[in-house]
């Protein structure tokens, strides 16, 4: 199996709030490419999980993460598109802390996930 660095990957996953708080403060986010964002196969997590598939089939830790993970992406999409076409203009609006509730989910399976591979970790 693959090393892989859940530290970095919770980092990533979470910097995304920051990433909406500063497109907030631009144009509506106009420059903010959400094409690639939907995508959960394209962040380092989802590249990892799509090579190590065979070594983690059966881990109740992937199997939980997936779905959230997926979903993560898919409401990062949306917000993203969102702000870019002013339909969210404050933080506090319902679909970030939706949001921010996702990443909480995501970050504790990825903790989880890490514990399951890495156990004297």
């Amino acid at each position: 199996m693959q090393d892989f660095d859940f530290d970095n990957a919770m980092t990533m996953h979470r910097a995304w709030k920051m990433k909406f708080h500063i497109a907030l403060g631009r144009v509506q986010g106009e420059d903010f490419d959400t094409r690639p964002l939907g995508d959960a196969t394209q962040c380092d997590l989802g590249r990892w999980l799509t090579a190590n598939t065979a070594e983690l089939t059966g881990s109740p830790a992937v199997a939980s993460l997936l779905p959230v993970h997926d979903e993560f992406h898919r409401q990062s999409k949306a917000i993203a598109d969102a702000i870019r076409e002013g339909h969210i203009l404050h933080m506090s609006d319902p679909a970030i802390g939706a949001y921010l509730e996702l990443s909480e989910r995501i970050e504790g399976l990825l903790l989880k996930l890490k514990h399951e591979i890495q156990p004297a970790a």
